[in-house]
Parts: C-alpha cells; structure tokens; sequence
C-alpha cells in the first residue's frame, strides 16, 4: 500500500468517528472540522458573527465532479459557508476548505 493510500484508510476511519455532514453543490460530504473560531466583527448598526473554521474532506467524496473552489458556498451541519481558501496537493488525498460567512 502507498503512502496516499494508507493516508486514505487513516482518515476515513477518523471521519467515521468524528465527521460532520456537509454539503457542496448537490454532493453530500462526510468532513473533519479541524479548526474553530467565531469572532465578532463591528459593522455598521453593531457587531457581526464572523465565523472561521478549516475542514478536512478526502477528494475521493466528490466522485468526478471538480474540486470546489474560492467564494463557493457549502453547508456545514445546515449552516451556510463560503470557501475563503482551498489548499489541495497533487499527491494527498486530503483537501483543506478554510470557510468564513456567507457576509463576506
């Protein structure tokens, strides 16, 4: 077994443990959310909710569809985000979604 492969096998195995329900598009998705953090930012008439949190999904979860990309918007347990930044390597089977508000 290759190094992706075993990569693979690990994180699926802690996605069965930990994911979170996510939707991009019309594909449902079984995510890790490895970082979480709610700020308040000031806005006119008071403070905003700004959330940021990262999520950790195997490419293999979108079959033949493409990758998403920056300012798409995905469902995180019924909540709505838009992809700030997406971190993907031609050799891992991991793709990195940074998401914030749908605000922004």
């Amino acid at each position: 077994m290759d190094l992706a492969a075993e990569i693979l096998a690990d994180f699926q195995s802690l996605l069965t443990e930990h994911g979170v329900k996510a939707k991009w598009k019309s594909i449902d998705l079984l995510v890790l959310v490895s970082r979480v953090r709610n700020e308040q930012q000031i806005d006119m008439g008071g403070f905003v909710e700004s959330p940021d949190l990262s999520l950790r999904v195997a490419k293999v979860s979108f079959r033949s569809a493409t990758l998403p990309k920056f300012g798409e918007r995905i469902e995180v347990d019924d909540t709505a985000y838009r992809i700030s930044k997406v971190s993907a390597h031609n050799r891992s089977p991991i793709l990195n979604l940074s998401l914030t508000t749908t605000d922004e």
